[in-house]
């Protein structure tokens, strides 16, 4: 069947898959520009007294790059590597830039330039792990999930984001009045951003009249996030990324100049968060510092704006200082360094055997099941470092868990194990038979998103990719065919 400019298939059979373009990097070995972008990160910010620290962040940032792209398909495991790379690398060229080293950075103690090469070289192993799972290029997905986005009104990949957002809503609301199911119901929740990248996706793709339903979800979403106590605004930011990227053919100038865009939109916000989340916190806590809501939704943004308002060119200055500090994370790993196993043996894998088998024993069936509590976790192994506050939550992360378990270098395999179960996940969703491969692409990209935090515990982290993948089972094989019999796959 003939492939339009558009890169839709005829609409007489929508799923049936056709060749790619040739326009399509379907053996691209890497995003286009890769190696300008990383030779001008590194002459830009690379250069100073962790050269040599930027040089191997540069490098590592090029091989998970190479290894992860796919074209026309969601960069969702690149973003899972490139966003924990971001926080690996960023006190490196912080440092570079006020001129200082990297042991000076902190206020944590510990070894933080170790942490930083032990971090790297933990998300090379995690992306070898990732490519290794999805196995070579092959055909690209693009023409046949293209096909499947402009085949159906724009109205209806919107009434589906809408009644997703609904039941998201709805599940939230039941987290509060059963605790226990707490982390199936956020699992559950957050798949609305699979309807929200394919909503996204047809937008992207340029189906007719999509652009109006696209920014009404777009501001749905952004106003929910900034109006919330953890503001989490930056994740409809990255999906509409997501979308733009494997929608397009080629990378058009009005498509890299949307991309900046975006990205400027939520370097600003996170930004003017930084600054003004303690106020507004404590405000929307009730006075109460908790990490509850006790203020209604319009009082939030009024007192919002006016803090907003009172901003300064002073205030946006140090809020860029300590926004980049917050994204650096490899303090706390490099205060696990020096007290393990200085102060405490390795744990020989205790850490990993409590992920792996914690998702398979619900706490509504063991309700001794022990609570998960970061800070204790993190104060156990780096000496008191996390301090005592009960309403924050600090973390290791799962690479600094690694360590504890195994130590420096047997931490390399475990983490390329977790990287090709990551990389399992998308690659049996992209060519699961029950969903099209716009479907498949749309779930692995709102489960995935999830691993994506450098700083996560690995008992979360795995935890919460595995009952999300229950989640998408069940909405993909139970409800799918009653409500969107489109988004099945008829032939593969």
């Amino acid at each position: 069947m003939p492939v339009t400019e558009s890169g839709a298939q005829s609409r007489a059979d929508p799923h049936r898959i056709a060749a790619p373009p040739a326009t399509e990097w379907v053996g691209a070995s890497g995003p286009p520009g890769l190696f300008v972008i990383c030779a001008a990160i590194f002459f830009t910010l690379g250069v100073g007294p962790n050269a040599m620290l930027a040089a191997l962040s540069v490098a590592t940032l090029a091989f998970g790059a190479r290894l992860l792209w796919r074209p026309s398909e969601s960069p969702i495991l690149l973003f899972v590597f490139g966003y924990q790379w971001l926080e690996a690398s960023t006190s490196v060229f912080h440092c570079n830039w006020l001129g200082k080293d990297v042991g000076d950075y902190s206020k944590v103690h510990g070894d933080a330039a170790l942490a930083i090469v032990l971090s790297l070289l933990g998300l090379a192993a995690m992306a070898a792990g990732m490519a290794f799972a999805l196995g070579p290029r092959g055909m690209s997905l693009g023409a046949p999930a293209r096909s499947i986005a402009l085949a159906q009104p724009a109205e209806r990949w919107f009434h589906l984001y809408a009644a997703s957002l609904a039941a998201s809503l709805s599940a939230l609301s039941v987290a509060y009045v059963a605790p226990g199911l707490t982390q199936p119901i956020i699992a559950a929740a957050n798949i609305k951003w699979a309807f929200f990248y394919m909503l996204a996706y047809a937008y992207f793709c340029g189906a007719p009249g999509a652009q109006r339903y696209f920014i009404i979800a777009f501001l749905i979403e952004l106003a929910q996030g900034v109006g919330g106590f953890f503001s989490d605004f930056k994740t409809v930011i990255f999906v509409s990324l997501f979308a733009t990227i494997a929608s397009n053919k080629r990378f058009s100038a009005s498509a890299i100049a949307a991309a900046l865009a975006f990205c400027v939109l939520g370097f600003a916000l996170a930004v003017v968060w930084t600054v003004i989340k303690p106020e507004f916190r404590f405000f929307v806590s009730g006075g109460t510092g908790t990490q509850v809501v006790a203020v209604d939704l319009e009082r939030r943004f009024a007192f919002l704006f006016s803090l907003i308002a009172k901003l300064d060119a002073d205030a946006l200055a140090g809020g860029v200082d300590l926004l980049l500090r917050r994204i650096s994370y490899v303090e706390y790993f490099g205060a696990v360094l020096d007290f393990v196993p200085a102060h405490l043996p390795h744990e020989g894998g205790a850490l990993w055997w409590d992920a792996i088998s914690r998702p398979f024993m619900p706490r509504l069936l063991f309700p001794d099941k022990e609570v998960i509590s970061d800070t204790l976790r993190t104060n156990i192994y780096t000496g008191g470092a996390a301090g005592e506050s009960p309403n924050t939550s600090i973390s290791i992360g799962a690479i600094g868990e690694s360590y504890i378990d195994f130590g420096m270098f047997l931490m390399m395999p475990a983490l390329f194990l977790l990287g090709s179960f990551y990389g399992a996940v998308y690659r049996k969703l992209i060519a699961w038979r029950a969903a099209s491969p716009l479907l498949g692409m749309a779930i692995a990209t709102a489960i995935l998103l999830g691993a994506a935090d450098l700083g996560a515990s690995v008992t979360k982290t795995f935890g919460g990719v595995v009952v999300a993948l229950l989640v998408g089972w069940i909405f993909v094989v139970h409800i799918a065919p009653h409500v969107a019999p489109w988004l099945k796959a008829k032939s593969r």
